[in-house]
């Protein structure tokens, strides 16, 4: 079963999604990485990936961020929230901050260097549809032979799943956006749970996935 996040992102209203990132972030703030991350690290290890460049979209309160820098990558670390960045910045080890690059911007709008690992916890689906198809497309092009993504999306019977600006996909989709790759897992998470904003269906779907080649 995919894990729920701690306190989750976003509060309803009107058919949008409001997120209250900054309240997110500092409730959020000195957890532990998210079993997603920590399972995408051990299958890249595994597969005999050695830290390189990673993308995190979505760093928010900075912990795997930190936790990717501590293991030697160079991380291009990506948010459009002025306080992730504040607090990415006042906490990078000043040995680590010339393997950082932060981009205050969406994910759909950002600058992605080629990479060997991505990781997004419970951010892509905060596109819209067209920024989700834009942003999916520039991670294909730039994910390098023998590079992992691993990520998160809300499928269709989440709650939020009625939200105009997100992105909810099926099992089917979650399959096409895969095409070409080498399925490490897809778990799937379909059930009650609770959030910030009160109980909620979570319907997720976690994806470790890998581009063929190098360490093939």
């Amino acid at each position: 079963m995919a894990e729920q996040p701690e306190v989750s992102e976003p509060v309803s209203s009107g058919g949008a999604v409001e997120p209250n990132w900054d309240e997110y972030y500092r409730r959020t703030l000195g957890r532990e990485p998210r079993p997603l991350f920590r399972r995408g690290i051990a299958a890249a290890t595994a597969a005999g990936v050695v830290p390189g460049q990673a993308v995190e979209i979505g760093f928010g309160d900075v912990t795997e961020t930190l936790t990717l820098l501590d293991a030697g990558w160079r991380v291009l670390a990506v948010d459009p929230t002025p306080a992730a960045a504040e607090g990415l910045r006042s906490r990078v080890r000043p040995s680590h901050a010339e393997r950082l690059e932060i981009q205050a911007a969406p994910a759909q709008d950002s600058s992605l260097v080629p990479f060997d690992l991505l990781y997004a916890g419970y951010a892509l689906s905060f596109l819209d549809r067209d920024g989700f198809r834009r942003f999916w497309l520039t991670v294909r092009d730039r994910l390098r032979p023998g590079g992992f993504v691993v990520v998160n999306i809300f499928g269709v019977r989440d709650t939020w799943a009625g939200a105009s600006d997100m992105t909810f996909v099926d099992r089917e989709e979650v399959d096409r956006l895969l095409e070409g790759l080498e399925v490490v897992e897809i778990l799937e998470e379909d059930a009650d749970g609770d959030s910030f904003s009160g109980p909620k269906h979570w319907h997720v779907f976690d994806v470790i996935a890998r581009r063929p080649g190098a360490n093939s």
